[in-house]
């Protein structure tokens, strides 16, 4: 073929598989002339040339012929060995008499071939790198567009139902050891599944579609996410009113699962006993990926998309926990705890994620850095309003800030005090600090109370042990007749010392 251009790609099938060359072709959207030489081919034409548009073939002269086009490609498909080129942007098929045309899916293509005679030593080589190592179809693959027949569909609902070693595929597919190999295969060189790390992928939030501002108008920062609050699940959309009957009851229906399953264990949204068998897990399970599988989602219905995948995450982690004995003993004592539900994982999430805040305003207390401890503080009475602890501290770094001088700051700081001793009567840094600030009032009677309460709830509490102490030295010092003579009398420190006034 003398006057073409130097190839773009060139080499030999003994090494990259007409499906590998293919696949190329696509995923960089070439376009151009693909020519395949068979050192075995007899009298005649020895070349095999198809031409690509954007990745697909759409016409071909080829030795082999059929009908149609893609049934035409297939006998590629086993070929061993012979060199190929591809040529970009030549057309080396043309208008020739013999040549059959017809725009071709590369997907369901490959998928067909793998139904045939095929590469096994290429299957072979992909199926055993992966070894035991289970797989997850990856997110986001539109497992659509390979055109699989019903088996081979049920094998990959499998997967998407649970990671699975190959191994462990061929086990449960209604297919042959071979066939699932050639399946995994296909999914493995597509890119469609990968090697699971053991994380299991959070179920998506719904994606709302940001309002446009009008004209002119200013546009509204988004609000601060929380440090501690986990994600919760976001409101459903409006149904939309032009709904056939049939989708109405399904989108009502969604709606009352997305709702009822955050407050059910694990064992209730599998509808087994406690008691259950991990086999009858494995059972229960996929009778619900049938109905729950986001795919299964109609058209109409796809605004529910996220809230069906959130469901499925759900009923997905069910099964992992269920299914695993070393993990249901632990999630059975969770739940007779009273725990084990989403909205219970919730919960607890958050109080662990504002303990572990916490922690870092202590540490900024430490270095007098009261801003930012007070930008954490005031999130966290707002996310975990029964904790003391917050509450107390938070009023102690508004006085480290700003004092009491002003009256509505020294309220405010009162009443996160009073609110963390009406948590815990006997809280001993509430009362401890409640009695500084009391003391620097001049208020001693009402600070030494609050200063004997935190000495005697937490004997370590060495500061207000050391005002107890210190207030009953001078106590002790004042002369007789004169001791409870109280705050309103006037009796100073100088006046105790020396007898007051005679």
């Amino acid at each position: 073929m003398s006057g073409l251009p130097e190839p773009v790609a060139q080499g030999d099938l003994a090494r990259t598989p007409f499906a590998h060359v293919l696949l190329h072709v696509q995923r960089n959207g070439l376009t151009g002339s693909l020519v395949l030489w068979d050192p075995e081919a007899g009298d005649g034409p020895k070349q095999d040339r198809i031409r690509f548009v954007d990745g697909k073939p759409v016409s071909a002269l080829l030795r082999e012929r059929f009908s149609q086009l893609d049934r035409s490609l297939l006998p590629l498909f086993p070929r061993a060995q012979g060199p190929y080129a591809f040529y970009a942007d030549v057309d080396l098929v043309g208008d020739h008499p013999q040549a059959r045309a017809g725009e071709v899916e590369v997907l369901p293509l490959l998928a067909a071939s793998l139904r045939g005679s095929s590469r096994d030593d290429a299957v072979t080589h992909v199926v055993d790198k992966l070894g035991d190592q289970k797989l997850r179809v990856v997110a986001g693959v539109n497992l659509g567009e390979y055109g699989l027949l019903p088996k081979e569909k049920a094998c990959v609902e499998l997967l998407l139902a649970e990671p699975a070693s190959v191994s462990r595929l061929q086990s449960m597919c209604q297919l042959s050891e071979s066939q699932v190999a050639r399946l995994v295969y296909l999914l493995a060189i597509t890119k469609a599944v990968e090697v699971w790390d053991g994380e299991v992928r959070a179920p998506a939030a719904p994606r709302r579609p940001a309002a446009r501002p009008a004209e002119g108008s200013p546009t509204k920062a988004e609000p601060k996410k929380s440090r501690t609050a986990p994600d919760t699940p976001d409101d459903l959309p409006p149904m939309p009113s032009d709904l056939s009957a049939d989708h109405q009851a399904l989108w009502q229906e969604i709606a009352r699962r997305a709702a009822t399953i955050e407050t059910e264990n694990y064992f209730v949204m599998l509808g087994v006993p406690r008691d259950v068998s991990a086999a009858a897990v494995q059972k229960a399970y996929f009778a619900l990926v049938k109905k729950w599988h986001p795919d299964r989602v109609p058209g109409p219905l796809q605004p529910l998309r996220p809230t069906v995948e959130r469901i499925f995450g759900y009923l997905t982690r069910a099964q992992e926990t269920l299914s695993d004995e070393d993990k249901r003993g632990p999630y059975l004592q969770n739940v007779q705890a009273g725990g084990g539900t989403p909205e219970a994982d919730r919960q607890l999430a958050t109080i662990v994620g504002a303990a572990m805040e916490f922690r870092k305003v202590e540490v900024l207390l430490r270095r007098s850095e009261w801003d930012e401890a007070l930008t954490i503080l005031d999130e966290l009475v707002k996310i975990a309003d029964e904790e003391a602890d917050y509450h107390a501290t938070r009023a102690w770094v508004l006085f480290q800030k700003h004092g009491t001088a002003d009256h509505a700051t020294r309220m405010e700081i009162v009443r996160g005090l009073e609110r963390a001793i009406d948590l815990v009567p006997k809280h001993d840094k509430a009362h401890y600090w409640m009695g500084l600030i009391l003391k620097r009032e001049g208020k001693a009677a009402r600070a030494l109370e609050h200063f004997r309460v935190a000495a005697e709830s937490n004997p370590r509490n060495l500061e207000a042990v050391r005002e107890v102490r210190i207030a009953s030295m001078r106590k002790t010092d004042v002369p007789s007749g004169k001791s409870g003579a109280g705050e309103k009398k006037g009796g100073g420190l100088l006046d105790k010392l020396f007898g007051g006034k005679k």
